[in-house]
């Protein structure tokens, strides 16, 4: 099942420092072209086609990125991952997974993507050696905020004396609740503009 609310964006930081874990574990090494795949929104691109575009489908294939155009953070504040990646558009192209990914060194979730992606690349190698040519597609995805001028009432602590909003535990004989409007949450999702399936040459 496809999930729009899923948090999958991973800073190339965190790619560092998921190299730093568990002295007693075995560790992976990850190359600079990952943490390059990672760090230019490409790992973002995967995303995207796999959960969000559901009229492809990924079922038992690879998604090879092969173009992107107008990659930017936007800058969530989701939690952990902080941001996540918008574009103008990207084209993949779709490969047969013949290969499994072989998870028995993985000791984060970080490692396993990193073992997929390394599997992905010399499955997708093999395919093209043979001179296989995978289905294409150009999307044009829109990163959201659906509640974007969205404001609602809530109740603040105003201090009558200095004149302002003060924190909880300021609370005394000179304090009193007033409503404020403040910004909704921002809710972030992704809309897929369109779709176009590209022959090849």
């Amino acid at each position: 099942m496809k999930n729009n609310d899923e948090k999958i964006f991973i800073s190339s930081e965190s790619v560092k420092n998921a190299q730093h874990g568990d002295s007693k574990r075995k560790k992976i090494k990850y190359n600079a072209e990952y943490i390059s795949y990672v760090a230019h929104g490409d790992s973002a691109v995967v995303f995207i086609t796999r959960d969000i575009v559901r009229s492809i489908n990924t079922n038992g294939k690879w998604i090879d990125v092969i173009a992107s155009s107008g990659g930017r953070q936007i800058f969530t504040d989701e939690g952990d991952a902080k941001y996540r990646w918008d574009f103008d558009w990207f084209i993949v192209e779709l490969f047969p997974r013949k290969t499994k990914p072989d998870y028995s060194d993985a000791y984060s979730d970080e490692d396993k993507k990193y073992i997929t992606w390394v599997t992905a690349k010399s499955d997708i190698a093999v395919w093209r050696s043979k001179g296989y040519k995978g289905v294409k597609f150009k999307v044009k995805p829109k990163l959201v905020n659906k509640n974007k001028g969205k404001t609602k009432k809530v109740e603040r602590l105003w201090n009558k004396k200095f004149c302002r909003f003060v924190p909880e535990k300021w609370n005394n004989a000179d304090c009193e609740y007033r409503k404020v409007e403040v910004p909704v949450n921002p809710d972030w999702q992704y809309y897929i503009l369109s779709i176009e399936r590209l022959k090849n040459k």
